[in-house]
């Protein structure tokens, strides 16, 4: 048997995953919240994104909208299923809240009696975010104390964890968590003392002028600012705390038929820094324009991801609606058997994609809030007998 080395030219097709296509696959199958993040994490790093447009006034009209609602209405059973032996009368609370951790640090701190119990009331007087609202002045008059012992009070609340916590403003807020990094001084320090509204701005040319500084150096400068937390005590938790199930989409019911509206007030619009955009276009600096060329890039596909989840969320809803329109109209007291698969055909997607839509996401229903995949099972899930 005759054996020949060679080359040949074979085509074939494979499924390469790219950064690109992980990232739409990720985004896909995040809730809002979790959305929200990333988006958050994004604007903070990619100088080429900016937010168009914040809606958090939407989210907390539905928050009071519900907050006096009739919780029965919401429940539902199946009887293929065991139900889980979930109880708010079983929860403890065992999280720990702001005044708690900070009353702690206190409690190990060596202090003269007098200092310590102005840090007490210090303490309850912050605000939810970590900041005091109350001047010297007025903690003077209100409690009796000389404002130079106020002030040495409030110098030891501020060196107390999380850095920041104390502020009386914004500007104090971050100089304190720079302080605690050592990071306080040069033009960090500038652009804190004198430019804070410019960064919000986007003002970096401008700044840059008035330093007389290298555009990137402000950049840096700024990025190193975003990673600093406006909000120090927004995340601990607080006794008077509420959780709410925030839907990521809305079924209504509009002039006799069903209508999905995807919610996307959880997170804010993006578009392109079109400032930015400019220096790309005008910039003869080849460093400059490659690493703008890439976060454009990266920009561009995480917008295109997001339309994306938008668009394969909303058609998997409305293949869900058109499959129970009984179920919704009350004309049957439970969910059609169907499956993934039959929705997945629907749609024109991969069972997976499907999955990944609907993975820890709720919609809010004319029959109550449901997870989306109590909507795709095979069984029979029972609406309250409120519907019957």
């Amino acid at each position: 048997m005759k054996l020949d080395i060679g080359l040949n030219l074979k085509q074939v097709q494979k499924l390469i995953m790219t950064p690109q296509l992980k990232q739409a696959i990720e985004i896909l199958q995040l809730n809002s919240y979790e959305l929200n993040e990333l988006i958050t994490s994004e604007l903070e790093t990619n100088p080429m994104l900016e937010a168009s447009e914040e809606r958090e006034d939407i989210i907390d009209a539905y928050i009071e909208m519900n907050k006096n609602s009739d919780l029965d209405k919401y429940n539902y059973s199946s009887d293929d299923e065991e139900k889980d032996d979930y109880s708010f009368e079983n929860t403890v609370y065992n999280e720990t809240s702001l005044i708690d951790h900070l009353m702690f640090q206190l409690h190990i701190t060596p202090l003269q009696k007098e200092i310590k119990e102005i840090c007490k009331i210090i303490i309850y007087d912050l605000d939810s975010n970590g900041y005091l609202n109350d001047d010297i002045k007025k903690l003077s008059e209100d409690y009796k104390y000389d404002e130079a012992d106020i002030e040495k009070a409030l110098d030891v609340i501020q060196s107390f964890d999380p850095p920041g916590v104390g502020a009386r403003n914004l500007n104090e807020c971050l100089k304190l968590q720079l302080k605690s990094k050592n990071m306080y001084s040069g033009i960090i320090k500038e652009i804190i003392d004198n430019y804070l509204y410019e960064i919000a701005d986007n003002k970096l040319s401008y700044i840059a002028k008035k330093l007389n500084v290298d555009i990137r150096e402000v950049q840096g400068a700024v990025d190193e600012i975003k990673k600093l937390n406006p909000r120090p005590g927004a995340s601990f938790s607080s006794y008077n705390d509420t959780k709410y199930v925030i839907p990521d989409a809305y079924i209504k019911k509009v002039n006799g038929d069903y209508v999905v509206l995807i919610n996307e007030s959880l997170y804010p619009g993006l578009r392109i820094n079109k400032s930015y955009e400019s220096i790309l276009t005008t910039t003869d600096d080849d460093n400059i324009k490659k690493y703008l060329s890439n976060k454009i890039q990266s920009a561009m596909w995480l917008i295109k991801s997001i339309e994306s989840r938008r668009d394969t969320l909303y058609k998997v809803l409305s293949a869900i609606v058109k499959e129970q329109r009984e179920f919704f109209d009350r004309v049957q007291k439970y969910i059609k058997p169907m499956n993934l698969k039959k929705i997945a055909e629907i749609v024109g997607v991969h069972e997976s994609t499907v999955s990944r839509a609907i993975n820890g996401k709720y919609v809010d229903t004319p029959l109550g809030v449901f997870e989306i995949k109590y909507l795709i099972k095979v069984s029979k899930v029972f609406f309250s007998s409120k519907f019957r």
